[in-house]
Order: structure tokens, then C-alpha cells, then sequence
């Protein structure tokens, strides 16, 4: 019997079309077959890792894994962690004992050594590439949180020996990425080095190094960036990669000099965890059906607003991605490029060469786009160039420093947009913020009185004279603080025609009379649903949203 295959296959379950397709089977081609079709798909962004792990499932008559992934430890420590990191297969806890989840179900040296080790008569699954990393990203931070201590303890007894601070510095990286940590901080103090992770957005202590060794780890980081080493006492930034399983990290490096030593932050761009699927970043679907319909009109502009930090940049390349097609025409400029997306034709700012947001914008004009992204609208200039590409004809996307979608419209005015412009050339503004996810493990439910309440609390409960239920941090293995992943809570400001008819005639109470409409979901009102259904504590909302 002929396997099928996995490109038919997703083709057959209408993950992709025959055009995407016959794209991937072309690079396969000029890779001369080294590639497989599903990583080029991916690589694409025209199939998600359950899509692949599906489609080899159907191909090589395994299930797939769709059931709580709870790994089992002891085959983890009769197999090894090396073991299980580098050949990508899972141990997994079922009802029956132990499993075994694969991403690469023709490895059968693998389940040669598995059969060695006692475990071929167990069940093979297939399951999807990020879950079973995020699991081994679990695993992984366990044996670290070890490692570094050990580390640590061996170079204050024995000090700076060989390769133990390139060693230290990996395990700190690896257990950054395995914690989703954004940023690590590396800040000298008088009598002791501080590291620090940024994880969901707040930081948290890591860990205390010896004073002594603080410029011998620089050293290592600046080495590792390219930068000058000997010069400690000004403001630098450079970048390097960092392998962590089967793809590369992207650092990017911050040093300023302070009156203790170097302080170091490096930037964590983890893109295989970035979400580049519109439907699941976590917008409600009222908001949804705002996005779509600005993404479908012919050209305008869609503004995403909000602080940094809010999740702006990953929405920008969500959008790009879901309307970019072999068809479409997409550039960019960034400042920096965050990620790199192929079909898309990206372009850094460089001032010192000219290039700056507004004069690639009118220099893209030129290039025949369908597509413009704006990494930002800092100035009169941009914003009126921004504008002028979307009235003429292009769609464009870009950001705004604003607090909500309303603020958008006064921004564009303080910058010297024409009202009439800024009626005719926004389809949509997007205000967002991320909030930190309870721990669906272990938070805790509590029943409060809503009129024992603050004022500052009640605003996000319609029970007056009742009782209120709410969801609090716990803290488990799995979260250690309560709190595991991040939210998106948002509005959107669609304008439809009589909004733009009446912001063209100057009318901008439309603007507030949205705001105040019973219907009209703000930040808070979006907060307010996402603390009903537990998915995030009040006190959460009270600091992101106030």
C-alpha cells in the first residue's frame, strides 16, 4: 500500500490549497529534497504544528496525542533528558502506564533504543511540535534551576575555572526560553550581581552571583554580541544567537554603564512560541469581526494602539500573515525587524542612510505594494504619508502610542493629519493590552460581596446587592506564582460610514458616544468578562487596566 503523501494529505483536509502547495513543492525541489514539506509549510506560515502532526498521524497509521500531556518522569530518568530533548519523543502518563509522543515518527533508531530500554511494547503517538517542546521546555527548567545552583556554588569554591561562565550563561538563556521569560537583566550591585527574568511581563528575581565574576560574564555576553569588551563605561547594544533544541534563539543586547558595572539586558526572540495566527491570539469575537472587516476593504489604514509591551508587534504580524497570499505584494519597514517573514519584502530603518519611516513609505509607493506595515507613526511626517498610502489605494498597518482606540483620532490631529483624511483613510483602530492569565491548575475561587466592595472594584460587576465569584493566585508546580501565560484584552474602533461621515464633518462627540454605547466593549468591559469566566484575577485587571 503507497503512503500518502503529507502534502496531499493536508490538501485532502483543505489545510492548504493547490497553489500553496505546488509553492513548497517547488522549494522543496531547489533544496534538492533536503527539507520536508510540512517544515516549508510551516515555515510559511500555511499550516499550524497540529496540522502537520495530524496529517503524519493519517500518514502512518498512529494517533494523534490529544489528551493532557502530564510527562512520566520516571521514563524520563531511565531514558535522560539529553536523550528525550535531542530525538523529540515524550514520555507521556496515560491510563495504561506510559506513551510515547513523537514528532518525527520515521526515527527508528529512536524506537530501536526504546525497545532496547524495555519500552516496545508501548503505545506510539504522534503529537504536535510546540506542545511536546513546551513540555521538554518544562523538563528542562527543572534540571537548570539544579544546574545553575551547582554552578554557581562550584565557581565561588573553586572560581573562575575554563568554560563554566559560557556554561552558566547557556543555562541561564535555556531557562529563560523554557520559563517564556522576555528579557533577562544582568544588574551589578556593590556587593553582589543580580539576575533577573521578565516573565509576562513583570519581572521576578532569578538568581545572586558573586560580585567578583559579574564582569567575567559581560565578557562573555559582550563576546558573544561582538562587542568591545574593554570598554565597559558606554552605551552599547549588538545581538547573537543562542541554540536552544532544534532552532535558534534571537539575543538582543542592551548595556548601559552603571555606577556599579555594566548592566546588561538581553531581549529573548523565541520565534517559534510567537503566535502568527490571527484566530488565536485571543481577541473576543466581537473584535474579530472588527478585524476582518477592516482586513477585507481594498486599501485603509488599521492602527494598533496601546503601551509598550501590549502585544502590538505580534498583532502587526498576525494581520500580515493572515492576509498575505502568493498574490500579494508586502513591505515593510521596521525599526528593528523583529522577525523575519518570508513572502514579505522587509526593510530596516537606517537614519544615517536616509531611510526613515516616512520616506520608505513614499519610496514603497513606488514599488507596486498591495501591502504597506508601518513599524510605528512617530511624527507629522509619517503620519501623513501613512495616510496618503492608504487613501490611494493600499492597505496598510501600523502602530500609535495611544491609551484607547477614541485617542487614536486626536493623536493623528495633534500630528497635522486633515480630519477629512483621517475620516477617509481608517478602517480600524485596534487599543490592546496583554494581562496575565491565571494558572488553570491551581487558582483558587473565592465569593465576595459586591457591596463590600471598593468603587474601584465594583466597576467590573453588574451584581449590585449580590455576591460576586472571582479567581485568585495559587501557585503550583507548573506556574510557581499563580499566574501562566498572558491575555489579550482590547476595543475596537471600526469606522463604518456614518462614523466617517460625522468625523469629517468635525463631529467627534461620535467618538464618545461610542465609548458610552451599552454594546460597545472597552478594555475594562473586556477585562470584566475575562475575570467572570476565571481566566484572570481582579487585582490583574485593576493593574493593567486600573
Amino acid at each position: 500500500m503507497k503512503i500518502a503523501e503529507i502534502g496531499e494529505i493536508l490538501l485532502k483536509k483543505g489545510k492548504v490549497t493547490r497553489e500553496q502547495l505546488d509553492f513548497c513543492l517547488m522549494i522543496q525541489k531547489q533544496t534538492k529534497g533536503k527539507e520536508k514539506i510540512g517544515r516549508i509549510m510551516k515555515y510559511y506560515n500555511f499550516v499550524s504544528d497540529d496540522d502537520i502532526g495530524m496529517a503524519l498521524a493519517e500518514q502512518v497509521g498512529w494517533r494523534f496525542f490529544t489528551v493532557e500531556y502530564v510527562p512520566h518522569l520516571p521514563a524520563v530518568e531511565v531514558l535522560g533528558l539529553d536523550f528525550i530533548k535531542n530525538r523529540t519523543c515524550l514520555p507521556v502518563e496515560t491510563e495504561k502506564g506510559v506513551a510515547f509522543v513523537f514528532v518525527h515518527p520515521f526515527d527508528t533508531e529512536t524506537t530501536d533504543i526504546l525497545n532496547e530500554k524495555g519500552y516496545g511494547d508501548k503505545e506510539f503517538y504522534i503529537g504536535s511540535e510546540g506542545t511536546i517542546f513546551f513540555y521538554i521546555d518544562s523538563l528542562i527548567n527543572q534540571r537548570n534551576r539544579k544546574d545553575i545552583d551547582q554552578k554557581i556554588k562550584a565557581i565561588k569554591t573553586d572560581g573562575i575555572v575554563g568554560n563554566e561562565l559560557l556554561e552558566l550563561l547557556d543555562q541561564l538563556l535555556d531557562d529563560a526560553i523554557a520559563l517564556r521569560a522576555t528579557d533577562i537583566h544582568i544588574e551589578p550591585g556593590e556587593k553582589i550581581c543580580a539576575v533577573r527574568f521578565r516573565i509576562d511581563g513583570i519581572l521576578y528575581h532569578k538568581v545572586c552571583l558573586p560580585k567578583e565574576i559579574h564582569d567575567n560574564l559581560v565578557n562573555v555576553v559582550f563576546n558573544k554580541a561582538g562587542i568591545n569588551i574593554s570598554d565597559f563605561l558606554r552605551f552599547h547594544d549588538g545581538r547573537f544567537q543562542h541554540q536552544y533544541l532544534n532552532h535558534q534563539v534571537d539575543i538582543r543586547i542592551s548595556c548601559i554603564p552603571s555606577s556599579c558595572g555594566a548592566a546588561v539586558v538581553m531581549r529573548l526572540l523565541d520565534i517559534g512560541k510567537v503566535v502568527m495566527d490571527l484566530n488565536k491570539l485571543g481577541f473576543n469575537q466581537k473584535h474579530m469581526q472588527a478585524i476582518w472587516k477592516a482586513t477585507e476593504q481594498p486599501y485603509g489604514i488599521t492602527i494598533i494602539t496601546g503601551p509598550t509591551g501590549s502585544g502590538k508587534t505580534t498583532t502587526l504580524y498576525a494581520l500580515l500573515n493572515y492576509i498575505k497570499s502568493l498574490s500579494t505584494k508586502i513591505v515593510t519597514i521596521e525599526d528593528p525587524i523583529e522577525i523575519k517573514m518570508p513572502l514579505v519584502n522587509q526593510v530596516q530603518i537606517n537614519e544615517k542612510q536616509g531611510i526613515t519611516f516616512a520616506s520608505a513609505v513614499r519610496s514603497f509607493l513606488r514599488h507596486d505594494p498591495d501591502v504597506i506595515l508601518i513599524g510605528e507613526i512617530r511624527d507629522t511626517e509619517t503620519a501623513i504619508e501613512a495616510c496618503r498610502a492608504a487613501i490611494t489605494g493600499h492597505k496598510v498597518f501600523s502602530t500609535l502610542h495611544t491609551n484607547t482606540a477614541a485617542d487614536c483620532v486626536y493623536r493623528l490631529m495633534d500630528l497635522g493629519v486633515d480630519i477629512a483624511h483621517i475620516a477617509n483613510s481608517v478602517n480600524c483602530v485596534v487599543s490592546q493590552r496583554l494581562i496575565r492569565k491565571l494558572c488553570g491548575f491551581c487558582r483558587r475561587k473565592a465569593v465576595l460581596s459586591y457591596n463590600e466592595l471598593p468603587e474601584v472594584k465594583r466597576k467590573y460587576f453588574e451584581a449590585a446587592g449580590e455576591k460576586v465569584t472571582v479567581y485568585t493566585p495559587n501557585g503550583c508546580e507548573r506556574c510557581q506564582d499563580g499566574y501562566r501565560g498572558r491575555a489579550i484584552i482590547a476595543e475596537t474602533l471600526y469606522f463604518n460610514d456614518i462614523v466617517r461621515s460625522r468625523i469629517a464633518r468635525k463631529d467627534l462627540n461620535v467618538l464618545r458616544e461610542i465609548a458610552q454605547d451599552k454594546d460597545y466593549i472597552t478594555l475594562q468591559r473586556d477585562a470584566a468578562r475575562l475575570i467572570k469566566c476565571g481566566d484572570i484575577s481582579l487585582e490583574e485587571a485593576l493593574r493593567v487596566v486600573g
